[in-house]
């Protein structure tokens, strides 16, 4: 038997095998890259709530993320997700929740209110990245 036909057939399919591993590994970076800010699971965003001001609340510190997944419930009590230390937070204050992949922020008919971008928010509202929340002295960012 020739070695140089042999050879040859080798290094083709060496060559073949490299290239459907680089085609491979294009097609998953495109899949990535197509689904942008989108997790991998069920196709859902990550969405959160940022601490830009604790205020009077000890067991918050500014920076810090909570996350949204399902419902978060804030205000004072201590059965809500997110828990105020704060005079002017109801006891059930307000309600963020995620509705057909869209983020809804809900005032629960708070004493005060709750303040969506510097307007009291009478309802819910559809909450778009970079919206500010303020709660009393607590500002919160939604990311």
């Amino acid at each position: 038997m020739d070695f140089s036909i042999l050879s040859l057939i080798f290094k083709i399919i060496i060559i073949v095998i490299i290239y459907v591993i680089i085609f491979t590994a294009l097609r998953i970076m495109y899949k990535d890259m197509k689904g942008g800010g989108k997790s991998r699971r069920n196709g859902i965003r990550n969405y959160g709530l940022e601490i830009l001001s604790p205020g009077n609340s000890s067991g918050l510190r500014k920076g810090s993320v909570i996350p949204v997944k399902g419902l978060v419930t804030i205000g004072r009590k201590p059965d809500n997700i997110l828990v105020l230390d704060d005079p002017y937070a109801s006891s059930y204050h307000a309600k963020v929740y995620i509705k057909n992949g869209d983020c809804i922020i809900e005032d629960l008919d708070s004493t005060n209110g709750t303040m969506l971008n510097g307007e009291k928010l009478i309802g819910k509202e559809y909450l778009v990245s970079g919206d500010e929340i303020n709660i009393g002295s607590v500002s919160l960012r939604f990311i």
